[in-house]
Formats: C-alpha cells, sequence, structure tokens
C-alpha cells in the first residue's frame, strides 16, 4: 500500500496457479508474455481519498481469443473499475442521472454510460419481459 498525492494505492498479486481468460472460461498454465507495466483499476474512495488497486498481469493465449491480459476476480473484463465500483455506479443509476453519478464518483460523463452497459449486461435478468402481457385501454372522451 503507498500513500500519493492523488490517493491510496494498493499493489496486489493473483496465487492462483493458472491464467484465466476474462472473455471465458479457458484457464492455462502457460504463459504468453508478462506485462510490463502493472493495470490499474479504480476502486470506491476511502473518504477524500481515491484508491486505486494495481496488480502485475501476466498473458495467455486463449484458443478461442487469442492473446489475452488474464482476467482478475475483482474486476470485469476490459474495464478500468472494480466490480464493487461498477456496482455502485449501476444502482445509482436506477435513481439518478449520468452528470449526478459522474459528479459523486468523480468519473467523466462517457465512463458512466459504458459501466452502465457493462453492469446491466451481466445482471438483467433476459426473461424479464417473458410474461408480460398486454393491457387495454379505451380513451375516455367527456
Amino acid at each position: 500500500m503507498a500513500f500519493e498525492p492523488g490517493g491510496v494505492v494498493v499493489t496486489v498479486v493473483l496465487r492462483r496457479r493458472h491464467l484465466v481468460c476474462p472473455l471465458c472460461a479457458y484457464a492455462t498454465s502457460a504463459r504468453y508474455d508478462t506485462r510490463p507495466d502493472a493495470s490499474t483499476w479504480r476502486h470506491l474512495d476511502l473518504g477524500i481519498w481515491r484508491l486505486e488497486v494495481r496488480a502485475p498481469l501476466a498473458r495467455l493465449r486463449c484458443p478461442t481469443h487469442g492473446v489475452v491480459t488474464e482476467g482478475v476476480p475483482f474486476a470485469r473484463a476490459g474495464s478500468r473499475f472494480t466490480r464493487d465500483f461498477e456496482d455502485l455506479v449501476g444502482y445509482l443509476a436506477t435513481t439518478a442521472d449520468k452528470t449526478t453519478i459522474g459528479r459523486l464518483l468523480r468519473i467523466d460523463w462517457d465512463s458512466v454510460g459504458r459501466i452502465i452497459t457493462r453492469v446491466m449486461g451481466e445482471r438483467l435478468d433476459p426473461a424479464r419481459l417473458e410474461h408480460l402481457f398486454t393491457i387495454g385501454v379505451d380513451p375516455v372522451t367527456p
């Protein structure tokens, strides 16, 4: 853990033996290579301090997706935010607009939209409209 002028940085190391493709369940112990720079994800703020999680990651060759950076359990594929941060944005999106969420969490408007798309793609039940039926309403004329 390190305190920097912009906030707090926590460096973590994955302890699992197999590398996992972030897009599917494929796992392998063979590395393609190791990335020279650690990946960084934005996490929930600690009061006024911005919290970031860093981890050195390797790349693997997935038979379906080609060469990809290994997946981490605390973030969704392709995201620069932790799963907890994105879930908070998804929850706030049910009651607030994108501008308010962006100001509250100190992220830009476009990031809010991309996060909402990722969270709803994973969390929204695809069968939610199966039992929907049509209600007929006759117009009332005076």
